[in-house]
């Protein structure tokens, strides 16, 4: 059976020849492929997972909560507006956790643990519909709006789901991760910012812990400073706004100034924690 990143067929057919429709706009990097000896079964009507037949019941069995995820998703930020939200789970050899490619997440095997402790990969996924698939960073340097937003909404799915001690634990790995992080950039310190300068690079050099848990570590502080209503409210107008569209650091500053602290009459460190270095000088205080 063929999958990709669009509507896909649930079944094999006889002649091997599949076609492929996407009604929404994508990235070209959110094109993605998969063909093999696969099977497919449901857990809701728009949630179900793909795997080879030795694996499918368990892969059933691990996620079988990704119809709650959704459901956790919209009631924070809005309607999930790609219909489908199935995941693949593909062999050892697959070099990434996981990617949020829209209808069809690629997944790791090395996620079935038999006891659902390590589907948060699912819900990060899945919070991309959102941060990165729907609204998307205009550069790699603007990397952070993808990946900073998405940490930050996977643990409030988990937390909604699952309580907040889950959602602690999550953000204190990520927490050790950046201290790690921090440590091995002492001689870039420009590669500790959350907006980069990438130009002349590889821009896998900003794939790291700084886009992902700096970034989070930016909105959690922004939302005890703002209170969560606020910050929701922010969150689900910012998705909205900007859907099926790119974005980058800059013009997110304006809409945050002019959409939430100018409205509430808050003062809050923004530029700081985005384009110099003492934010993350406090980070490990």
């Amino acid at each position: 059976m063929a999958v990709m990143s669009a509507e896909n067929p649930k079944e094999k057919n006889a002649n091997g020849i599949y076609n492929f429709k996407m009604k929404q706009p994508i990235p070209a990097y959110l094109i993605a492929l998969a063909i093999g000896d696969i099977e497919y079964k449901a857990i809701s009507e728009r949630t179900g997972v793909y795997a080879e037949k030795s694996m499918l019941n368990k892969v059933h069995e691990e996620f079988s909560d990704m119809e709650k995820m959704v459901v956790a998703a919209e009631n924070l930020y809005g309607a999930y507006d790609w219909d489908q939200f199935d995941v693949i789970v593909l062999p050892p050899s697959f070099p990434f956790g996981g990617m949020e490619n829209p209808r069809l997440t690629f997944a790791t095997p090395t996620v079935i643990a038999g006891d659902k402790s390590l589907t948060s990969l699912v819900a990060h996924e899945l919070a991309h519909s959102w941060s990165g698939n729907l609204v998307t960073n205009a550069t790699w340097n603007d990397f952070w709006l993808n990946e900073g937003f998405t940490v930050y909404f996977e643990i409030r799915i988990m937390e909604a789901l699952y309580g907040q001690d889950r959602a602690n634990m999550l953000a204190l790995i990520g927490r050790q991760d950046l201290e790690d992080e921090l440590e091995a950039l002492k001689e870039s310190p420009n590669d500790t910012k959350l907006k980069l300068d990438l130009k002349g690079r590889n821009p896998d050099d900003g794939m790291n812990s700084i886009a992902y848990d700096k970034g989070y570590l930016f909105l959690r502080t922004l939302e005890e400073k703002v209170g969560r209503d606020n910050m929701d409210a922010f969150l689900k107008s910012y998705f909205k706004k900007n859907a099926f569209s790119t974005t980058n650091t800059e013009d997110f500053i304006t809409y945050l100034n002019e959409n939430l602290l100018e409205r509430n009459n808050i003062t809050f460190n923004t530029e700081e924690w985005i384009y110099q270095l003492v934010c993350q000088k406090t980070l490990l205080s």
